[in-house]
């Protein structure tokens, strides 16, 4: 009884953030829309700006959209942004969230039925990390309906790279005083503040500079929830289903990565895209680690404008 009132009482709450969303976004002149999938789900996108239209990827996989907002209002003065809340994320959480629903061959099938839903023959898509996979992803299946892909700091064709990723460059740049830290909290019951310093001193290796994550991270954890049966169901499929090796040299466009120098992802994942993709352009952001947008905003924003065009 408990379990089913927490189900409904989390489907309203989900409901009422969607309302007071729209309503928001109406007041400050930007759009959210939604479209039906393939399956008949209703998932959602945010409208920022005018000009040549591209779709914005969010990482994780698991974050909502909304904390790549700033990258939206950087662009909105040249370029329509689509911040896309993919399938159990951010708008799109009130969604059945099991293995047959959150996978990569879904998420795929819906950003081609985003694309159908803006009446577009061919998207540009731009992702940082996992949303830079999953755009390699599309472009691999439907190269026809992919006009460009910028990929910032993504993960590689395969899955090859997770485990060095994830056990030993994370790890190996985590300082002694916030790997103690990290362990304190992993310790501590589940709360709002125990789960908010889980996260920022998981993700402080990710920033070349450490005090500029800890300066930044706050804002961006709280303006990007984070579905964790969302993540866990698509990283299991992406074990299983991830490789783009056979097919990825199939897209015969654009392919751009933007790179931090010091990012996580071992630099072999670039040589890989590469070498599939003869046509990719490299451009690095020196003393820059995962998150460029935090750590040189203005030469990464300059770049990403430049790119984009």
């Amino acid at each position: 009884m408990v379990i089913h009132l927490n189900q409904y009482l989390m489907k309203k709450l989900i409901l009422l953030l969607i309302c007071i969303t729209l309503l928001s976004s109406f007041t400050q002149g930007q759009q959210v829309n939604s479209f039906t999938t393939k399956d008949g789900e209703t998932l959602y996108f945010r409208t920022i700006g005018k000009g040549p239209r591209f779709i914005l990827l969010s990482g994780g996989p698991g974050y909502g959209a909304d904390g790549m907002k700033p990258w939206a209002d950087s662009l909105s003065g040249d370029f329509e942004c689509i911040l896309f809340h993919q399938r159990g994320t951010g708008l799109s959480s009130n969604v059945k969230l099991d293995s047959s629903t959150i996978n990569l061959e879904r998420a795929v099938q819906d950003l081609d039925d985003l694309r159908k839903n803006l009446g577009q023959e061919k998207l540009t898509i731009c992702g940082p990390s996992w949303g830079g996979m999953l755009a390699q992803a599309y472009a691999s299946t439907f190269p026809d309906n992919t006009e460009k892909i910028v990929l910032i700091n993504p993960g590689g064709p395969d899955m090859s790279f997770w485990q060095v990723f994830f056990n030993d460059n994370i790890p190996m740049r985590r300082y002694p005083a916030e790997k103690d830290s990290l362990e304190y909290w992993n310790n501590q019951p589940d709360s709002e503040i125990s789960l908010f310093k889980r996260t920022l001193f998981f993700v402080l290796p990710y920033f070349y500079d450490h005090e500029i994550g800890l300066k930044q991270l706050p804002q961006l954890i709280n303006s990007s929830p984070f579905n964790e049966r969302m993540n866990n169901l698509m990283l299991k499929d992406l074990n299983l289903n991830y490789n783009l090796n056979s097919k990825l040299s199939n897209y015969k466009n654009h392919c751009i990565i933007i790179r931090g120098r010091q990012d996580i992802n071992p630099a072999e994942v670039i040589c890989q895209i590469k070498e599939l993709l003869p046509q990719t352009e490299i451009i690095t952001i020196e003393r820059c680690g995962h998150l460029p947008d935090l750590e040189h905003p203005d030469e990464f924003y300059k770049i990403l404008r430049k790119v984009l065009q």
